[in-house]
């Protein structure tokens, strides 16, 4: 059964549109434009979008196609991207990949952020796509691991997205891990370097961020 997929994409000034085209290629169920995200798209050869948002950071002449708009009040509890992956979530989507999730204000990076780990929580892989870096939110799917193509000599930074992650254990890195409780207040996970061409993650519980640089050290 093939995974429901998306693409989400936020107003951030980081939007990695070579990332983007190439997960276009891939034919996603599903492309949400939040607010004025919508602007990143214009000019690109995308289907009919959703665009979800209070709508205060859009410009009306924007020239991109939408199938379906849903508009919310300024003073709402959630965020536009916490609404976009909302939906997402209602349409069964499993896998997430967001752009311009950054490059911005540091309190909207930080509202995505927990965002993504809350809907991680609930089962949904989110990945934020930038120019330099990756950030994957990984929910756990013990007794299974993940496997990644890092490049070898590529940096990677693992933290605990939620309060803690239990019974960690990576390989392919220079620092490997077998069994570590790892605490989302806890730094042990920066900067690690992948040695290998394959590296291994499996947790047992929560929510567990990878920040990849793309970059050799």
């Amino acid at each position: 059964m093939k995974i429901k997929s998306a693409l989400i994409i936020l107003n951030g000034k980081n939007f990695c549109r070579k990332g983007f085209l190439s997960e276009l290629e891939q034919k996603p169920d599903l492309i949400i434009a939040a607010d004025g995200g919508l602007k990143h798209l214009e000019g690109l050869p995308v289907p009919p979008v959703v665009h979800i948002g209070d709508m205060d950071s859009s410009a009306p002449d924007i020239d991109v196609p939408v199938k379906d708009t849903l508009i919310f009040p300024i003073d709402k509890d959630h965020s536009d991207f916490r609404l976009a992956l909302e939906y997402a979530h209602k349409k069964n989507i499993a896998e997430v990949t967001v752009f311009a999730a950054a490059g911005g204000r540091q309190d909207h990076f930080l509202s995505n952020y927990d965002s993504a780990v809350y809907f991680a929580g609930k089962g949904m892989k989110i990945i934020f796509s930038g120019t330099k870096e990756d950030i994957h939110f990984l929910p756990c799917i013990s007794p299974r691991e993940y496997e990644f193509n890092f490049r070898k000599g590529s940096t990677v930074s693992i933290f605990s997205g939620t309060q803690s992650v239990k019974a960690l254990t990576i390989n392919g890195f220079k620092f490997p891990a077998i069994g570590l409780d790892l605490d989302r207040l806890e730094s042990v996970g920066l900067s690690n370097v992948c040695t290998d061409d394959l590296q291994k993650i499996k947790f047992n519980s929560g929510v567990l961020a990878v920040i990849h640089n793309k970059s050799k050290v």
